[in-house]
């Protein structure tokens, strides 16, 4: 029998796309991570027809994965040219991932996986309202 503890479930990870394209981390995400600025971060897609997004975080150097950057005391991906060619609009979307665990594929992509599922919020949200109560 497997316990399935609260520990695991009562913190929501998330990482959110920058203005600058990198990938930041809230701290309470990158504390759940134990990011530290000595681990990587490689992404994978799934090969089917959704393109699934995943992240995996990884403990040693790995020449297909992004070194973790410490700024500030907030951990961040320098991601930019990989959403680029992704064709993620974070200059006018918020894009939000959720990250799930996804331990199943641990084994196959040598680390911590996550599963990245997408929020995208419109940045004009508030700007469109305001023009629509002037007409």
């Amino acid at each position: 029998m497997k316990i399935l503890s609260a520990k695991e479930f009562g913190i929501k990870l998330k990482a959110t796309i920058q203005a600058t394209g990198r990938l930041g981390f809230p701290k309470l995400t990158s504390d759940a991570l134990k990011f530290n600025a000595r681990q990587y971060v490689k992404f994978a897609q799934s090969e089917d027809n959704n393109n699934d997004l995943f992240m995996c975080v990884l403990s040693e150097p790995n020449e297909d994965a992004f070194k973790v950057i410490c700024s500030g005391g907030y951990y961040s991906l320098g991601t930019k040219v990989l959403f680029d060619i992704l064709g993620y609009d974070y200059l006018n979307y918020t894009i939000i991932f959720d990250l799930n665990r996804a331990s199943h594929l641990d084994e196959e992509l040598q680390g911590e996986v996550y599963k990245m599922c997408e929020r995208k919020l419109s940045k004009n949200n508030k700007k469109e309202t305001d023009n629509m109560e002037e007409s």
